[in-house]
């Protein structure tokens, strides 16, 4: 007997905002965040699973040139994250955070922009 365990979609970045009412924006700039701590989306939650996997289709040729040119070592532009609780959502960059953790990467460099509740 096969049993199927049932994908969690990523967090939705709208959904942990609601939990602190306000919040106010800082630009922290580019740094390298842990990839671990990469657990959500701003608007594309319903797309990838907990570990950033496809939820209803398969990779596409963008998905495996960007895996490609990351195991090679290629430098592509930093992705876009919000940090909230010490966690972080994608804004852009969500084949990339694919691609990164699929390779095992540990770190990716990130435009950061942290919420801060009020």
């Amino acid at each position: 007997m096969l049993f199927f365990r049932k994908r969690k979609k990523v967090r939705s970045l709208d959904e942990e905002r609601g939990k602190y009412g306000t919040l106010n924006h800082r630009n922290i700039g580019i740094t390298a965040i842990e990839l671990d701590k990469v657990v959500g989306s701003v608007d594309r939650h319903k797309d990838f699973d907990q570990n950033f996997e496809w939820m209803h289709r398969r990779p596409d040729g963008r998905s495996t040139a960007i895996e490609a040119a990351m195991a090679r070592g290629e430098i592509l532009p930093p992705i876009d994250v919000f940090e909230l609780d010490n966690k972080y959502f994608v804004v852009d960059g969500h084949h990339r955070v694919r691609a990164a953790k699929k390779i095992g990467q540990e770190f990716m460099d990130a435009n950061v922009t942290r919420l801060i509740p009020a």
